[in-house]
């Protein structure tokens, strides 16, 4: 891929090559496919202000729809440029993404911004002009760590080029977008663990079912308790569903969230919420049993996107 140095004055410095992850990814360095070609800028335009008045600003603008217009006819970006702003004290990624009109991903990847909402002030942020996903060499928060993970095939076969962008390594995937459950995990913060304490028996996937002993698809997590252990709802909704002595699932409860999202809590001993009752974060739901089809103590626990079945550790922080 060649990138063609319009303005050197509003250029990062660049490393484009091919690499190879070096068997996963980490903060191990890597294995490079290609020499690197150097382009050696050392400092990115600052914005005073995100205003229309302001020169630079309006350069960034126009970049910005330059680019948006060849991603759309799909060509390769002429260049790839980048600014620089200090944010103010109101400033998330989604409020510079509307400003900027650059996606809140792009900002967000090359950031290193861990959820939505978070504040920015005092920070630098890196203004790309290019839309895309800037997954680091060595990811760190979570939503790196879940873009490297789903993306590591492609990375890993050097289908993308790496970018050297204020001293961090990046691959660039230029015009990819988040996915419906990336997108989910990072607008959706604070999502807490439905129990204080448990141990993981049974992940999302494929499995041999304790019941039957034949291969099923097990569409969520079990996470095994003490009988009489608080559930906790992992997010604010609404019940939707409330049933007691289900053959399969005995006494569970399904909560509506925002943004297309269920969580499904099953196998309670007994409930403590109304079908219809609003939730917040936190509040319990009912308690640990082993009601339906159960062989212990243990909550099963289901989150579904638009009516698809997740796996719940992309969501859960720290589990």
């Amino acid at each position: 891929m060649k990138i063609k140095l319009l303005n050197p004055a509003l250029m990062a410095t660049l490393v484009l090559t091919l690499s190879l992850f070096a068997g996963s990814l980490s903060a191990q360095e890597d294995q490079e496919a290609q020499a690197s070609v150097p382009l050696q800028m050392l400092s990115y335009p600052l914005i005073e202000s995100l205003d229309s008045r302001n020169v630079l600003f309006k350069q960034y603008q126009q970049a910005v729809q330059e680019a948006s217009m060849a991603e759309i006819r799909g060509d390769l970006p002429t260049a790839l440029e980048f600014y620089s702003y200090k944010a103010g004290k109101k400033d998330t990624a989604m409020l510079l993404s509307s400003r900027c009109a650059i996606r809140y991903d792009s900002l967000v990847t090359l950031n290193s911004i861990a959820e939505n909402g978070e504040s920015l002030e005092g920070r630098t942020i890196i203004l790309p002009t290019a839309n895309g996903l800037y997954i680091p060499h060595d990811p760190q928060t979570p939503i790196e760590i879940l873009l490297a993970k789903e993306h590591s095939k492609d990375l890993l076969e050097g289908k993308y080029p790496t970018l050297v962008i204020n001293g961090k390594k990046f691959y660039f995937m230029k015009g990819v977008r988040f996915s419906p459950a990336q997108r989910a995990y990072f607008l959706i913060p604070g999502m807490r663990l439905p129990l204080d304490k448990s141990v993981l028996t049974s992940s999302f996937g494929m499995r041999i079912s304790p019941i039957s002993g034949k291969w099923k698809f097990h569409k969520g997590i079990d996470m095994a308790a003490p009988i009489g252990s608080n559930i906790y709802a992992c997010k604010s909704g609404t019940a939707t569903t409330v049933v007691k002595m289900n053959p399969t699932y005995g006494n569970y409860v399904v909560l509506r969230h925002d943004d297309g999202m269920t969580s499904l809590y099953a196998h309670m001993n007994d409930i403590s919420v109304a079908k219809d009752q609003k939730v917040s974060t936190g509040q319990v739901l009912g308690h640990v049993g082993t009601t339906g089809m159960s062989t212990g103590p243990h909550l099963h626990f289901e989150i579904h996107l638009n009516g698809e079945a997740q796996d719940p550790q992309k969501y859960l922080r720290n589990y």
